[in-house]
């Protein structure tokens, strides 16, 4: 698979360049090509993204406002993509001492590419400023604009920065969500289910609460079982009965192993179990799995991933497998030695098994 980083490389460059020198009559797209392929190739993405912003900010004017106008004319011009992500920087990194135009920008901008990090520092600076807007938003006719409300404002947005306002007081992001619960997008759906679950991670109370009201309303039970998947991994039992799931499991465990027991990298392992259920009603249960994962200090991390729900009626047996490569990610690097498995119904632990890794 392809870096990310390399859909912003020179021909991306060389685009943007074109595109200023066209829309600012200073701007010198070759300076400005060289000056940023100087360092580029020796880049991450994020760092790719930023450089060019600040080779922009470096080649406009010195004023930010008429600076910022030729940033969106040029993203109005059809710009879009990976392309389009350092305009969004260019306001992320320069814009926050001028938040009305700033905001404006940011409404045609997320359209190309999303802000949803350029938007953070202005919640940092201008928390009440930024909300209102952001409230407004919540009735665009563009789904990417409405989009960022719910992103923008995620307590734990991935590569994002933490807003400290955000992630103390959950109720500011709530307020904007419930306002995009019932959206006509599937995009701006699944970010308020992202951000719930963003939310869940340090208030499950609270998220187990609205999910439940939210359930009695209609929202849409994907968007729902979404929002609550961190807790449904973690057994809570307010969640999974929001979801309709058992919250109390009577099982028997007949059979639960991983084969082979003995493998090298690369190589894929087989989990097999068989549950029996021992109570006198029909369960709907939820089977997880956990996998402990040895690391090189010596220190043990855990994972949990999803199995499958099944519905067993009293007194009957489901056999479920499961296949899984192990192999390093980019995410998980293994380490060799006994990897232990745990079988997990509707949050709790009620078998053992586990594979070596060998060199």
């Amino acid at each position: 698979m392809e870096p990310l980083k390399n859909h912003v490389a020179r021909p991306v460059v060389e685009m943007l360049g074109e595109h200023f020198e066209r829309e600012a009559p200073d701007f010198v797209a070759e300076q400005f090509v060289r000056r940023v392929m100087d360092e580029l190739p020796a880049l991450e993405l994020k760092d790719r993204i930023n450089l060019i912003a600040v080779e922009l900010r470096r080649h406009l004017d010195d004023d930010y406002v008429p600076a910022l106008g030729h940033v969106v004319a040029v993203a109005t011009s059809g710009v879009e993509g990976f392309a389009a992500w350092p305009l969004c920087s260019f306001v992320e990194l320069f814009g926050v001492d001028h938040p009305n135009e700033s905001l404006a920008a940011m409404e045609h901008l997320t359209q190309r590419m999303s802000c949803e990090f350029a938007i953070r520092p202005f919640l940092d600076h201008h928390l009440n400023q930024t909300i209102a807007q952001l409230e407004a938003w919540t009735d665009h006719p563009d789904a990417a604009v409405r989009r960022l409300v719910s992103e923008g404002t995620r307590p734990r947005l991935p590569w994002g920065p933490r807003v400290e306002a955000l992630t103390k007081n959950p109720d500011i992001g709530l307020a904007l969500i419930e306002r995009l619960r019932f959206d006509v997008s599937d995009d701006v759906r699944r970010s308020v289910a992202n951000h719930l679950n963003d939310i869940a991670k340090e208030y499950p109370e609270r998220v187990v609460e609205v999910a439940r009201r939210w359930k009695a309303e209609g929202v849409s039970s994907s968007l729902i079982s979404h929002a609550l998947r961190t807790l449904v991994k973690k057994g809570d039992r307010g969640a999974l009965a929001v979801l309709g799931f058992t919250t109390e499991a009577a099982v028997a465990v007949d059979r639960f192993d991983v084969v082979p027991s003995e493998i090298r990298l690369g190589s894929t392992i087989e989990l097999i179990a068989e549950l029996r259920s021992t109570g006198p009603d029909a369960q709907r249960l939820v089977v997880d799995f956990v996998v402990h994962h040895p690391s090189g200090s010596g220190k043990v991390s855990t994972k949990v991933f999803k199995w499958a729900t099944i519905g067993l009626e009293s007194g009957e047996t489901a056999e479920l497998k499961k296949q899984r490569k192990i192999a390093n990610m980019s995410t998980r690097t293994y380490q060799l030695g006994f990897h232990e498995i745990e079988l997990q119904v509707a949050g709790l632990t009620v078998g053992r098994s586990g594979f070596d890794l060998i060199g």
